[in-house]
C-alpha cells in the first residue's frame, strides 16, 4: 500500500512541475520578467558568493604559481651568488695564504698552527715559523678575521713560536667596546674578562683589540671577541665586569696570521 501511495505522489509531482512549466511558457513576459528579477533578488547572496569563491580560487591558484616561480627564481640566483663567492675566497686564500689586512706600515706573515692547548691551565698554540719574517714577542695574531692572541715567545732553533691566546690567564690586551676602553684579561677558562666597566654592555657587544703603543698602531681596531656575561662588580657596584667568548673556534684553528711590527717602532 505503502508502495502505491508513493508512485502517486511522484506521478502527482510530474504532472505539478509540468502545469507550472506550460504556464511559465505561456505567460505574458512582463510576468516572467518580474518573476526572474524577483528570483535574482531572493538568491542574490548566495550566487554572489559562489562567484566570488570561484574567482578567489583561481586568482590564489594563479598568484601562487607565480610567487612559486620566483622564488624559485631568486634561490638558484642566490645559489649561484653564493658559489661564486666561495669559489673567489677560495682563490684569494690560495694566493695569498693570509687575511688581506693592510695597515701603513705593517705587514702579514702567515704561519700553520702544530699544537694547541685550549682546556688546560695555559691557552697557547705553538706556530710553524719557517717563513723568518721577523717575529716578535708582543705581536698579534689573527685567526678566522680576528685577534686571537700574541706571540709570547720565538725560537728559532726550532723554527716554531708560541702564541698566547686571548683566553690564557697572562694575556693582557687593550680593547675597545661600547664606547670605552679598557684592558681584557684570560682566566684559563675559555673566556676572558673586562672588569670595572663604566656602563652596563649589552648581550653580542663586540669587543675590538686596539694597537699596543710602541709595539703597532692599528688604523683600525680588530675584532677579538664578543660579549657573553655582563654582571655587577662585586668589590665596586658603580661598576661592572665583563665576559667576553672569542669570535674565532680556537679548537679547530689551523692555520693563522702575524701582525708584525711597525717599522716606524723600532
Amino acid at each position: 500500500m505503502a508502495r502505491k501511495q508513493e508512485k502517486v505522489s511522484r506521478r502527482m509531482l510530474f504532472t505539478w512541475f509540468m502545469l507550472a512549466g506550460c504556464i511559465m511558457l505561456f505567460a505574458p513576459q512582463g510576468f516572467t520578467g518580474k518573476l526572474q528579477l524577483a528570483f535574482v533578488d531572493i538568491f542574490r547572496w548566495p550566487l554572489s558568493l559562489g562567484g566570488n569563491v570561484a574567482l578567489t580560487a583561481r586568482t590564489q591558484e594563479s598568484y601562487d604559481d607565480s610567487l612559486g616561480g620566483n622564488i624559485q627564481r631568486y634561490e638558484n640566483v642566490i645559489a649561484n651568488l653564493e658559489q661564486t663567492i666561495a669559489e673567489y675566497k677560495r682563490k684569494f686564500h690560495m694566493q695569498h695564504k693570509y687575511s688581506p689586512y693592510v695597515w701603513e706600515g705593517a705587514s702579514v706573515a702567515g704561519a700553520r698552527v702544530l699544537t694547541r692547548a685550549v682546556d688546560g691551565p695555559s691557552n697557547e698554540l705553538m706556530i710553524d715559523d719557517r717563513t723568518k719574517k721577523n717575529l716578535k714577542k708582543g705581536q698579534y695574531v689573527l685567526g678566522g678575521e680576528s685577534v686571537i692572541g700574541t706571540i709570547s715567545d720565538v725560537l728559532p732553533q726550532l723554527n716554531t713560536a708560541r702564541v698566547q691566546l686571548i683566553t690564557d690567564s697572562a694575556s693582557k690586551i687593550p680593547v675597545a667596546f661600547a664606547g670605552e676602553k679598557n684592558i681584557m684579561k684570560g682566566t684559563d677558562r675559555n673566556v676572558a674578562v673586562i672588569e670595572g666597566v663604566k656602563n652596563k654592555v649589552d648581550i653580542g657587544e663586540r669587543v675590538f683589540a686596539l694597537g699596543k703603543e710602541g709595539i703597532l698602531d692599528l688604523d683600525a681596531p680588530i675584532i677579538t671577541g664578543k660579549v657573553s656575561r655582563c654582571v655587577r662588580n662585586p668589590k665596586e657596584a658603580s661598576t661592572w665586569d665583563v665576559t667576553v667568548v672569542p669570535v674565532c673556534d680556537l679548537r679547530d684553528i689551523e692555520n693563522v696570521a702575524v701582525i708584525i711590527f711597525n717599522p716606524k717602532a723600532e
